[in-house]
C-alpha cells in the first residue's frame, strides 16, 4: 500500500501529456463528486421527503407528536407539500387534536381535490362536530368521482343513521360490504348499523365475521364486548376486552371499555385498579396514564383529580395535555396563582399555544381583568377562527365586562362552528332566559337534548320554555325526566317546585321543596324557592323562622345570611337586613349580591350617601356591569348631583350601548340641563324601544320631541303616560305644556290642573301653577 502510494507521488511529480499535473485532475474529480453530493444533500425534494420519512418510522411507533414534528419540519421546506399535511393530520388525530387535524385536511383538499381520503376524513370530523350536512356532502362528493370508494360508502351510512335513515345506513352499509367482502372494516360498519337497528344476533355475526378476517385486530374485539354489553351480558363483555388486552397491551381503549363495564355494574373498585393499572402499564403512553385521572374528572371527584394530576405533572412535565389539564383544574380549586405558574410553564415551552393563552384569559377573568382576558381572547380567535372554544372564551370575558351582546354573538359563533358544543348552548339558553325569548329558548333545549341526552339541564330549559307558554303538562313531563333520570339529585323537585309555586299550588310546591331538602339539606336554590313560596302564599314570618333557624344553625353561611336578609327586607325589617347583608358580604367578600342588595336597602331607607358608597363597593367587585353602574347613577340622581348621574349613565352605555334604562334616564337628564336636545332625542327613542310599554319612556320621549318642537308628536305619548299613570304630576304638566304649544289652551289648563291635584307640594305642582298663571295672562 505504501508502495502504490510512493508511486503515486512520483507520478503526480511529473507533468501530464497535456501540460496539466495528474493531482490536478484528481482533485477536479473529487471536488465534482463532492459538489454533487452537496448539491444532493441541499435539494429541498432530497431534504423535505427525507423529513417525511422519519415521520413515518415515528408514526409506526406510535410516536405521534415527534412524528408531526418531523412533518411539520417537510412544510418548512414546502409549504403546498400534500403528504405531509395529509400525514400531519393523521398526527392529530390521533392525538385526539380535532381543531388541527381538520385544518390540516382542509389545507390537503384544498391543494389536492382528488385526495378521496382526507376528503373522507374531513366527513369524519366534521359528523362528530355535529356538521351532518357536511359529512354528507364529503362522502357524496367522493363517490361521484369514485362509486366504488369503499370508506366513503361507510361514511355516508354513518350520516344516513345519524339522520336517522336506517334504510338508507344499512342500504350503504350492505353494498360496502358486497364492494369488499374480505375486509373488516365494511362488516364493522354494517355490525355498528345493524345495532342500531336492534338486529343484535345479526350485528354479532357481522362482527365475529371481521374478527374471522382479521384475527389480530382489536377493532371487533372491542365493538363485540360493547355489543355484549349494552346487552347485560357482562362475563362475555369482560372476556372480549381482556383478550382486546392482550392483543395490544399498549391501547388504552380496550383497558377504558373493561373500566366502563365495571363501572355500569357500580364496581367502583375494580374501575380504579383496572385504571391504575392502565397507568403502571403505560408509562410511556399519555392516553394510558392519564385515565385514571380523567375518570375522577367525569365523576366530578375534584379532590381526588386534582391530586391525581398533581402526581401526572411531576412525573411528565413535558407532557403539555397532562399540564393543561393540572392547570384547568387548579383554576376550578380557586388556585389561581398556582394555576398561573403552571401556565406560565405551558406558555414557555409553546408560546403560541392556543389552550395555554385561553388559561391565561381564565385567569385574568379568574382576577376581574376582563379588559385584558377579552384583548388576549381576540387574538386567539384571529390566530384561530376555527376555535369553537375559544369564541366560548371570548363570550365568558365579554359578559364579565358588562357587554352582554358581544357576549351573546361569540356563544352563537362558537355554535356556529361546533353545534353540538354544550356550554355555548347553556349559555345561550341562559341569555334567552333573561330577555324572555321562550321560543328561541325551547329551540336552544331541543338542541341540548340532542346532543346531550343524559344530562337534565336541556329538560329544565324546555320546561321552562313550555310553562312560559303556557303548556304545563308539557313542562312537567320534562321535569318528571328530570327526576327519573336524578332520581337522588334535588335539582328535579326543586324545580318541580319552582313550577307548582307560578301555579299557587302552593301544598304541592311545598311538598317538592321539603323533597328536593331531603336529597340536599344545604342547597341554596331550594331554600330561596322556599322563602318565594311563602312570600308568594303570605305566610313571610314562616319564611323568615325558617331563614333564622338555619343561620342559628350555621352562622358563618353567606348565603343563608343573604336569604335572611332578603326575607327581613319584604318584612320591612330594614335595620336587621341591612346587618344580615353587611353579615353576608364579610363571609364571601368576592359576591357582588349582598353587597347589592345592602344598597337597595339603604335606597329604602333613605340613606342615599350609604347606597351609593354600597354601589361602589360592588362596582369594584365587577367594575363594567352596567345595571351596578345604572343603580349608582341613579342614586347621584336622587342626590340631585346630575353631573355624577350624567356620568354613570355615559359609562353604563359603553359597555351597553342600547340599555333602555341607561338611555331613558341620560335623555331626560340632558333636556333637563341644557344638553343637546337631537342627542337627547336619539337616546330616549332608544329607551323607548327597550320600554315600549313604559310611561316613563313615553314620557321622556314625548319631553325630546317637544324640546326639538315635535308638539304634535308628544301629544300622544304624554296623553299615554297620564293614562297609566295619572298620580304623576310631571306627565300632567309636560302634557299641558305640549298643548300650550299647540294653541289648545282648555286642554293646556285641564292638564295643568291635574298635575296640581296629583300631588300640590310637587315641584311639578308648582311649574304648573306657574304656567296656568302665564296662561291666565295670555
Amino acid at each position: 500500500m505504501h508502495e502504490l502510494f510512493d508511486n503515486h507521488s512520483r507520478r503526480r511529480a511529473r507533468p501530464s501529456s497535456s501540460g496539466r499535473p495528474w493531482r490536478s485532475a484528481f482533485l477536479l474529480f473529487f471536488l465534482a463528486l463532492s459538489l454533487s453530493g452537496a448539491g444532493c444533500f441541499r435539494d429541498p425534494n432530497v431534504r423535505k421527503q427525507k423529513f417525511v420519512a422519519q415521520g413515518d418510522t415515528y408514526l409506526k411507533e406510535g410516536k405521534y407528536a415527534e412524528a408531526q414534528i418531523s412533518y411539520a419540519r417537510a412544510l418548512q421546506i414546502d409549504p403546498r407539500y400534500v403528504e405531509a399535511h395529509y400525514k400531519s393530520a393523521q398526527c392529530s388525530m390521533r392525538l385526539n387534536n380535532w381543531n388541527s387535524a381538520y385544518q390540516e385536511l382542509l389545507r390537503t383538499v384544498d391543494l389536492d381535490p382528488q385526495n378521496y381520503p382526507a376528503q373522507i376524513d374531513i366527513g369524519k370530523i366534521a359528523l362528530g362536530a355535529g356538521k351532518v350536512q357536511d359529512a354528507k356532502d364529503r362522502a357524496l362528493l367522493v363517490l361521484d368521482k369514485d362509486p366504488n370508494n369503499i370508506d366513503a360508502k361507510i361514511l355516508l351510512s354513518d350520516v344516513e343513521s345519524t339522520l336517522g335513515n336506517p334504510k338508507g345506513a344499512l342500504s350503504a352499509a350492505k353494498e360496502a360490504v358486497a364492494l369488499s367482502p374480505d375486509r373488516a372494516s365494511s362488516y364493522i360498519n354494517l355490525a355498528a348499523v345493524e345495532q342500531r337497528s336492534g338486529q343484535m344476533a345479526e350485528a354479532e355475526a357481522s362482527l365475529e365475521k371481521a374478527r374471522s378476517l382479521e384475527p389480530t385486530s382489536i377493532a371487533p374485539v372491542t365493538l363485540l364486548g360493547a355489543l355484549y354489553a349494552n346487552q347485560k351480558r357482562y362475563d362475555d363483555a369482560r372476556k372480549q376486552f381482556e383478550a382486546a388486552i392482550k392483543l395490544e397491551p399498549k391501547n388504552p381503549g380496550p383497558r377504558k371499555a373493561l373500566a366502563e363495564l365495571y363501572f355500569a355494574q357500580n364496581q367502583i373498585e375494580q374501575t380504579e385498579k383496572v385504571l391504575s393499572d392502565a397507568k403502571n402499564q403505560m408509562p410511556d403512553v399519555p392516553a394510558g396514564y392519564r385515565m385514571l385521572g380523567d375518570f375522577y374528572i367525569a365523576r366530578n371527584d375534584a379532590a381526588k383529580a386534582l391530586a391525581e394530576f398533581a402526581a401526572l405533572s411531576a412525573a411528565h412535565p413535558k407532557d403539555l395535555g397532562v399540564q393543561k389539564t393540572y392547570a384547568h383544574l387548579l383554576l376550578l380549586a380557586q388556585r389561581i396563582d398556582d394555576a398561573a405558574q403552571v401556565n406560565d410553564k405551558i406558555l414557555k415551552a409553546a408560546p403560541g399555544d392556543i389552550d395555554g393563552r385561553m388559561v391565561r384569559a381564565q385567569i385574568l377573568l379568574a382576577r376581574k381583568k376582563p379588559d385584558e382576558a377579552v384583548t388576549g381572547l381576540q387574538a386567539v380567535t384571529r390566530d384561530a377562527p376555527q376555535s369553537a372554544a375559544a369564541h366560548f372564551e371570548l363570550g365568558l370575558a365579554y359578559q364579565q365586562k358588562g357587554d352582554s351582546n358581544q357576549a351573546e354573538i361569540e356563544w352563537r359563533q362558537a355554535v356556529k362552528l361546533q353545534p353540538n358544543y354544550p356550554e355555548a348552548l347553556r349559555a345561550i339558553s341562559a341569555a334567552a332566559v333573561r330577555r324572555r325569548d321562550w321560543k328561541e329558548l325551547e329551540s336552544l333545549a331541543n338542541q341540548l337534548i340532542k346532543f346531550t341526552p343524559t344530562a337534565v339541564d336541556g329538560y329544565i330549559f324546555h320546561a321552562t320554555a313550555r310553562a312560559n307558554q303556557g303548556d304545563i303538562p308539557a313542562a312537567e313531563v320534562d321535569l318528571n325526566h328530570v327526576i327519573a333520570a336524578a332520581p337522588q339529585s334535588a335539582v328535579g323537585y326543586m324545580e318541580f317546585g319552582l313550577l307548582r309555586t307560578s301555579q299557587k299550588r302552593w301544598a304541592e310546591a311545598a311538598s317538592y321543596f321539603d323533597k328536593a331538602l331531603v336529597r340536599d339539606p344545604n342547597n341554596l336554590q331550594v331554600q330561596e324557592g322556599y322563602a318565594e313560596l311563602d312570600f308568594r302564599r303570605d305566610q313571610p314570618a314562616v319564611a323568615l323562622k325558617r331563614l333564622q333557624a338555619l343561620v342559628e344553625k350555621s352562622p358563618q353561611n353567606a348565603g343563608y345570611l343573604f336569604l335572611l336578609g332578603q326575607a327581613q327586607s319584604h318584612l320591612k325589617q330594614l335595620a336587621d337586613a341591612e346587618k344580615s347583608f353587611e353579615r353576608s358580604s364579610e363571609l364571601d367578600p368576592s359576591n357582588i349580591a349582598p353587597v347589592a342588595a345592602l344598597a337597595a336597602t339603604l335606597t329604602s331607607e333613605g340613606n342615599t350617601d350609604g347606597a351609593i358608597a354600597s354601589y361602589q363597593r360592588a362596582l369594584a367587585l365587577a367594575p363594567n356591569d352596567p345595571q351596578l353602574i345604572i343603580l349608582l347613577a341613579s342614586r347621584y340622581e336622587a342626590k340631585g348631583d346630575w353631573q355624577q348621574a350624567e356620568a354613570n349613565y355615559q359609562k353604563a352605555l359603553t359597555f351597553q350601548a342600547e340599555n333602555p334604562v341607561a338611555s331613558n334616564n341620560l335623555a331626560y337628564l340632558m333636556l333637563e340641563h341644557g344638553g343637546d336636545p337631537n342627542l337627547a332625542l336619539s337616546l330616549a327613542q332608544t329607551g323607548r324601544k327597550g320600554m315600549v310599554d313604559s310611561p316613563i319612556s313615553a314620557d321622556t320621549l314625548a319631553w325630546a320631541y317637544f324640546h326639538t318642537g315635535a308638539y304634535a308628536v308628544a301629544a300622544p305619548l304624554l296623553e299615554e303616560a297620564t293614562k297609566k299613570n295619572p298620580a304623576n304630576p310631571v306627565y300632567h304638566y309636560h302634557l299641558g305644556m305640549v298643548y300650550e304649544k299647540l294653541n289648545e289652551n282648555a286642554r293646556a289648563k285641564s292638564a295643568f290642573e291635574a298635575a296640581i291635584k296629583a300631588k300640590p307640594d310637587s315641584p311639578a305642582a308648582d311649574s304648573a301653577r306657574k304656567a296656568l298663571s302665564e296662561l291666565a295672562g295670555t
